[in-house]
C-alpha cells in the first residue's frame, strides 16, 4: 500500500517551539500519513551539535510526544559518518518503496540546496515543502539551478500527483527561533520558557546541558 512521508531533519540542539510548530503546519499543509523528524549526526555545513547525540534524541522525543502523526527516527545518529540528506532519502525510498516522500526545508536551506551533497538526485527522490516568512528572497541562481518555474506547484495534492521533483513554496510560516540564540541564552541563564517545552527545559536542566562550565 503507498502511503506520503515527510521529512524533517535538523541538528535540534536543542528543539524548539519553532521545529514542533514547522511539523504541525507541514503536517496541516501536506496530506501525508506520517512526518519523520530525523536529528542530523554529523553535520557537513555546520558546527558540530553542542549536546550530545543521545540528549538531542531525548530532546526531540519528548519536545513531539503525543503529537498525531509525527515519530522521531534515529537513522542518522545510527550511522558514524557525515549526515547527507541524499543519503537519508535513497535509504527511506529503499525502505518504503511504495511511499512518496516530501523533504522539508527552511528558504535558507533552499538557497544553499546547489552546494548540497548529490543534490540533485535529492529532487529525484523527493519533493520539497519549502517553508519562509514573508518578504524572503530565493536566490535567483538557485531557482534557475533547479528550474523552480517547472517544478512549483500550488497545494500538497498537486505535489503528489507526481512522483518526485515537485516544489510547494509557502511564504506564510512566520516562526523565527534560532537554536544558536537559545542555547546562549541557556548559557546565560535566561529564560526560555516561551521558546521550549516545559519538559525540555527540565531535561535540560537535569542533565546539565548547554552550560558555561
Amino acid at each position: 500500500m503507498s502511503s506520503r512521508i515527510a521529512v524533517l531533519g535538523g541538528m535540534f540542539d536543542p528543539v524548539h517551539n519553532g521545529h514542533v510548530e514547522a511539523a504541525q503546519f507541514a503536517l496541516k499543509q501536506l496530506s501525508v500519513d506520517c512526518l519523520k523528524m530525523i536529528p542530523c549526526h554529523i553535520p557537513n555545513h555546520k558546527k558540530a551539535a553542542a549536546a550530545a547525540a543521545r540528549h538531542r534524541l531525548a530532546m526531540l522525543e519528548i519536545a513531539v510526544d503525543g503529537l498525531l502523526q509525527v515519530e522521531v527516527d534515529a537513522i542518522e545518529l545510527e550511522k558514524n559518518q557525515l549526515s547527507y540528506t541524499v543519503d537519508t532519502l535513497a535509504a527511506y525510498k529503499k525502505k518504503y518503496s511504495n511511499s512518496s516522500l516530501v523533504f522539508i526545508l527552511g528558504a535558507d536551506s533552499f538557497n544553499s540546496l546547489p552546494l548540497w551533497h548529490r543534490w540533485e538526485l535529492i529532487l529525484e527522490l523527493s519533493h520539497l515543502f519549502v517553508l519562509t516568512r514573508p518578504g524572503f528572497s530565493l536566490s535567483p541562481e538557485t531557482m534557475a539551478a533547479v528550474g523552480f518555474e517547472q517544478r512549483r506547484v500550488s497545494n500538497g495534492e498537486e505535489l503528489f500527483e507526481s512522483e518526485s521533483g515537485k516544489i510547494l513554496f509557502c511564504e506564510n510560516f512566520d516562526f523565527d527561533i534560532s537554536s544558536s540564540s537559545i542555547k546562549q541564552k541557556l548559557i546565560d541563564n535566561q529564560d526560555v520558557s516561551s521558546e521550549l517545552d516545559e519538559q525540555v527545559i527540565e531535561y535540560i536542566s537535569d542533565n546539565r546541558l548547554y552550560q558555561k562550565y
